[in-house]
């Protein structure tokens, strides 16, 4: 007998029982199926049940905000009968008259049947069923059909974490004992708060709960900042200096590349996320109130006595610009010493060594690479190639650099990172260990595994990475502490985004404590003494976890840190599928990739072939890819991306 759904979901450790046990409840007042009430009730992320369906089904999945975002031209929609869309959840997506093969959206793609009705009222050859929740679908057909541009706002409200019932989804297998144990008398008050919360939805399609909103957002590094979180705050910010950088022919970008690459490196060094914020911040506000003729940078400074003269007048001319805004203290910090030199010999206090600020130390690094590269005016009066611009760092490594920043940011510009970031589709481990012996060795043995890692000390850090769903493989050291570890098992357990992760904790507790943590949500407890025997068992768990569909991330990146030749053998070698989108400036265009290959292209309003060698054609872009973006259009090439890269110059 066929498993149930809500089984092969435990099974795939994406929900556990009293999580299915809820949505049945739920199932019963409203009629839903399970798994549209797993994603109503906050139990589930949309994505990662479509992810399950779609792998099960051996089929793609559509998820609500990409129906929501969805253009569906009139002649599609005129294949399929409203009423059949209606009465079978179906939403025709696109149709290749030479292929005689129609595209849509179903939330039971397997239904054999219903694909051949499909094919015979539409007179088509073949159907190709993507997966979709029943309620997207469902507000689709509202949207497409019949206008209704209010359709997805009930979605859009539950997604936005409205509108949930209060009470904590019992997650980790201590919850889920705990809720068998529930009381008839709590039952029944469950069942009524999600009535109640059902009812809501219905009454209020259009409704808002500023409060709950609220509720949600990160505060900024250094106090409130209202509604706006640190990562729109310094989205903002990244949007304004670049239209004030559009100007400045040298300098176009410079800010933004700044801030994303020395957050990579912040990242790697176990930067907590209020630190990274500040970081970000600082890079975008570097140069503001500064003479635009010339660009200090660490780099520079150290060749020209003059320049050095004037980066020290200059360093606090962003601080004094932003006086009235508050800024955070780490951000004023790392402005004033992003001159100091780790041998004291920069300006403007000659600070040296740890006494330098880590963000500081950084900006220095990646500023001076991008300016000796990028810049033509800087104080040796050309440009360098990337070989003696990596060699400037390694001769400096322990003089003007700080020699682990140093050796960071060369392994970033080389592009080793950018290419372990794209095989792993922007998949990562975290690693939370407060020993910095242990804490580095096992890193090191973790990225033996050609896994990306990150490495932290503290507690905080974790719950970061947790609260921005930072990882896919978390791994708790004991010496945080029993509570601690337990806290964090409680938390990630506690959060349907989390529900699912693979936790390793690594130490040597005695019986009962190994049974209490295994209990409170831990995958597998890890005898700390062997390292690569733990590094080899954390990526077991990641492959494991790949298999069951967790999702993959968004990898951006620039053609500076991995040319186009290198970008196109990395993706068609690991037969990667996903989106790449590629800008220069105010240009911009994207491929769609199936199992290495390209299926589809666009560029400046053209598509494919004409697309293709247009994009082909950029020496300069910046680029983010999606592994997890899905095509919508009919695919018109079949083209083997690690042929066209052996088409690309090395250059």
């Amino acid at each position: 007998m066929a498993k149930k759904l809500g089984e092969r979901l435990i099974e795939a450790g994406l929900v556990n029982a009293g999580a299915v046990e809820q949505a049945l409840e739920h199932q019963k007042i409203t009629g839903h199926k399970l798994g549209d009430s797993l994603v109503e009730l906050g139990l589930l992320q949309e994505a990662a049940l479509l992810r399950f369906l779609a792998a099960e089904f051996q089929t793609r999945f559509v998820s609500a905000d990409k129906l929501a975002k969805a253009r569906i031209a009139t002649e599609v929609l005129d294949r399929l009968p409203v009423r059949l869309a209606e009465a079978q959840n179906v939403l025709p997506l696109a149709v290749d008259p030479d292929r005689k093969l129609l595209s849509v959206v179903a939330a039971e793609p397997q239904n054999k049947a219903l694909m051949d009705e499909i094919a015979l009222v539409t007179g088509m050859s073949e159907v190709y069923a993507y997966v979709g929740l029943r309620s997207a679908i469902a507000a689709a057909i509202r949207k497409h059909y019949y206008g209704d541009t209010t359709a997805f706002a009930a979605l859009q409200e539950a997604a936005s974490g409205q509108g949930r019932p209060q009470e904590a989804p019992a997650t980790s297998r201590a919850g889920a004992a705990e809720h068998n144990r529930t009381s008839a008398g709590q039952r029944t008050s469950l069942s009524l708060r999600m009535e109640t919360d059902a009812r809501l939805r219905l009454q209020r399609p259009n409704g808002t709960q500023a409060a709950g909103r609220a509720s949600t957002q990160r505060r900024e590094p250094g106090g409130p900042r209202g509604l706006v979180s640190d990562i729109d705050y310094v989205e903002t910010l990244g949007i304004l200096v670049g239209l004030l950088e559009q100007d400045r022919q040298r300098h176009r970008g410079h800010s933004a590349q700044l801030a994303r690459q020395a957050g990579i490196v912040g990242q790697r060094m176990g930067m907590p996320h209020k630190e990274l914020a500040a970081l970000s911040i600082a890079a975008y506000l570097h140069d503001l109130g500064k003479p635009s003729e010339r660009h200090f940078s660490l780099a520079s400074n150290a060749v020209n006595s003059e320049w050095k003269a004037q980066a020290r007048a200059a360093c606090r001319a962003p601080t004094k610009l932003f006086e009235t805004v508050h800024l955070p203290t780490q951000v004023n910090t790392i402005l004033a010493q992003m001159y100091e030199a780790w041998d004291g010999s920069g300006t403007p206090q000659g600070a040296k060594g740890e006494d330098i600020t880590l963000g500081a130390r950084i900006i220095a690094a990646v500023d001076s690479f991008l300016e000796l590269t990028k810049n033509p005016g800087n104080a040796l009066g050309k440009a360098l190639p990337k070989e003696q611009a990596l060699e400037h760092l390694r001769t400096n490594a322990g003089v003007l650099y700080d020699p682990v920043v140093a050796d960071l940011v060369i392994q970033l510009q080389s592009g080793e990172l950018l290419r372990h970031r794209l095989e792993s589709e922007g998949r990562q481990v975290l690693v939370v260990e407060p020993d910095e012996t242990a804490r580095g060795e096992l890193l090191e043995a973790v990225l033996k595994q050609g896994l990306v890692a990150h490495a932290l000390s503290t507690q905080e850090g974790a719950n970061d990475g947790l609260a921005r769903q930072d990882c896919d493989v978390l791994v708790l050291s004991l010496r945080l502490g029993q509570q601690e570890v337990m806290d964090l098992l409680q938390q990630a357990r506690s959060a349907p985004e989390t529900a699912g992760l693979p936790i390793a904790v690594v130490g040597e507790p005695d019986g009962p404590t190994r049974e209490r943590l295994l209990m409170g949500g831990a995958t597998q407890v890890l005898p700390p003494g062997d390292k690569p025997a733990v590094a080899d068992a954390v990526r077991t768990l990641l492959e494991d976890r790949v298999l069951h569909n967790g999702p993959g991330r968004v990898v951006r990146g620039s053609f500076d840190e991995l040319p186009p030749r290198e970008l196109l053998r990395t993706l068609g070698g690991g037969k990667k599928s996903g989106r790449l989108q590629l800008r220069q400036h105010t240009l911009e265009g994207s491929l769609h990739l199936e199992g290495g290959r390209v299926v589809f292209a666009s560029f400046g309003g053209h598509t494919g072939e004409p697309a293709l060698q247009a994009l082909l054609k950029l020496k300069q872009a910046d680029f983010q890819y999606d592994p997890d973006a899905l095509l919508l259009d009919v695919p018109q090439m079949d083209q083997d991306l690690q042929a066209l890269a052996g088409g690309l110059s090395a250059g």
